[in-house]
């Protein structure tokens, strides 16, 4: 449960500070998809590290499994109460599309599996 909350702590954070980085200055230069994918390309990277830190082997699959649903929980709800703090209508942009939501459902998945691939 420990390292499920670390790491979904860490992802939240490194998106938390990518994110803002897309929005401001990659999106108005490059447009909203190629800012995603960018994104989405360092935060693969970023959620690799950060399972390193966080999981602490020997973990069975079911523990592995718990620490991906802790791990995903903690980052879609930390999203969403971030999301009713600021209100997307803050920013100066156009809605994202789903063109622009399908590099960040990937990295869910991408934590999801992460657990089950990085063994130290």
């Amino acid at each position: 449960m420990r390292q499920g909350l670390a790491l979904g702590g860490l992802a939240f954070g490194a998106g938390a500070v990518l994110g803002p980085v897309r929005e401001l200055l990659l999106a108005p230069r490059l447009g909203g998809v190629p800012a995603a994918w960018l994104e989405a390309a360092a935060m693969a990277v970023l959620l690799w590290l950060a399972a390193g830190l966080a999981l602490r082997p020997p973990l069975t699959n079911a523990e592995r499994a718990v620490v991906a649903g802790v791990a995903l929980a903690v980052v879609l709800l930390a999203e969403a109460a971030l999301s009713l703090l600021f209100q997307a209508a803050a920013l100066d942009r156009t809605p994202r599309g789903l063109a622009e939501h399908l590099p960040g459902l990937l990295l869910l998945a991408w934590l999801l599996a992460l657990p089950f691939l990085r063994r130290r």
